[in-house]
């Protein structure tokens, strides 16, 4: 994670600061929350971001870690290393910016991949990595970015790794819809009328309502572009 007023730049043209704000932290609340319920799922941990994302893990009851200044794989890397001192056996990435998803979405990618050394979850587009699930005795580092799940796909086969490509229809936006660019929040927006109110009402209900910059407090009904009236 970044810190709340650093996240999703790319959409400045879109949306103010404030929102910005809001939306990264809500949407960190969400994904905490269906990871937290997911059956199977035995440790969530957030890498990086500020006091608010801290506070955000602590009211969910998950570990926070400060960032090891690695790069977002160096990063993974690290967590997955972590997760194997621990004794975990699985490693799963879940980016904070699925505003959609769910612990039936998560509980289903588990089950596909129970038998594979990766499950891969694609964007909707089929460019970006939505979710990973590995075995953490697999060598497979991470290669998060631009593209990104064709060249997972293209290293899996390199290193002969038995992979699965987990996109079901009946959750497509569930994992699929992540928010980086104007027409994702466009799609966001169209599929929940009332989103900024409802991000309001869910930071407010996991008692982050004082973390945020004082503007990103009041809902806001439509975006507006930065500098404009």
């Amino acid at each position: 994670m970044k810190p709340i007023t650093e996240g999703k730049s790319r959409l400045a043209p879109k949306l103010t600061s404030d929102q910005r704000a809001l939306l990264s932290l809500a949407m960190l609340v969400r994904v905490l929350g269906a990871a937290v319920a997911t059956p199977g799922m035995k440790d969530v941990t957030v890498y990086g971001g500020d006091d608010a994302v801290r506070r955000a893990c602590e009211r969910a009851g998950t570990d926070w870690r400060a960032d090891p200044g690695l790069g977002l794989n160096g990063c993974l890397a690290a967590g997955f290393s972590d997760a194997v001192d621990e004794g975990f056996t699985h490693g799963m990435f879940i980016p904070a910016d699925l505003p959609l998803v769910t612990p039936e979405a998560l509980s289903m990618l588990i089950e596909a991949g129970q038998n594979k050394q990766l499950t891969i979850a694609p964007d909707l587009a089929n460019d970006g990595t939505n979710t990973l699930l590995i075995d953490l005795a697999t060598n497979f580092p991470t290669l998060l970015g631009e593209a990104s799940f064709g060249r997972h796909i293209q290293q899996a086969k390199q290193f002969g790794v038995d992979y699965i490509v987990h996109s079901p229809e009946k959750l497509r936006f569930e994992l699929g819809l992540d928010i980086d660019t104007a027409p994702d929040m466009e799609r966001l927006i169209d599929m929940t009328p009332d989103l900024w109110a409802e991000l309001r009402r869910e930071t407010q209900e996991a008692g982050l309502d004082a973390l945020l910059p004082a503007n990103s407090r009041n809902p806001v009904k439509e975006p507006v572009e930065e500098g404009t009236e």
